[in-house]
């Protein structure tokens, strides 16, 4: 096996209380249907997949995001296609979850946190903006991007709807 990701990749989780390891349900990989462009005649619509692993000796859940997937990309390559990657690790002063998420020209930090079902992720770039894990079951999950508008209503700019692929764990 590879040094690196033997190194990277982990099958501990004694890092992460069991009562806190709210992103343990989505480890393995996942496809999903990606929904955007809502202020247009048509929303737009594109496959993807999403793999998650915990890492460093349990501390921390990465994750691979790639939309278009890898094959959707050679029938359906988009301008804006995204190839990224993040990171949370559970922070245990503050119990919820430093997150870094990074593709080509962009980077941000977030914080996770769980309130009632959600995993909620709030960027440092915008007040406003959220990044937010709902409806998780074992073999699906609904991931929204939303923007809180002024009225306290949610905005939503992005729904990911995403079905397991493997059994990863």
């Amino acid at each position: 096996m590879d040094k690196f990701f033997e190194a990277l990749v982990s099958k501990t989780t004694d890092k992460i209380p069991e009562e806190y390891d709210w992103f343990a349900p989505l480890l393995g990989d996942w496809d999903f249907d990606y929904f955007d462009r809502y202020d247009h005649d048509k929303p737009r619509h594109v496959k993807g997949e999403w793999l998650f692993r915990r890492v460093l000796e349990g501390a921390g859940i990465e994750d691979m995001f790639i939309c278009p997937s890898r094959e959707e990309r050679k029938i359906n390559p988009q301008p804006d296609s995204e190839y990224g990657v993040a990171i949370r690790m559970y922070n245990e002063n503050t119990k919820c979850y430093d997150m870094v998420y990074t593709t080509f020209g962009f980077m941000t930090r977030l914080t996770f946190n769980k309130e009632n079902d959600m995993l909620i992720g709030k960027p440092d770039y915008d007040e406003n903006s959220r990044w937010l894990f709902k409806e998780i079951t074992r073999d699906t999950f609904h991931w929204q991007n939303i923007t809180i508008l002024e009225n306290g209503e949610w905005q939503i700019n992005v729904n990911i709807y995403a079905k397991r692929k493997t059994n990863i764990k």
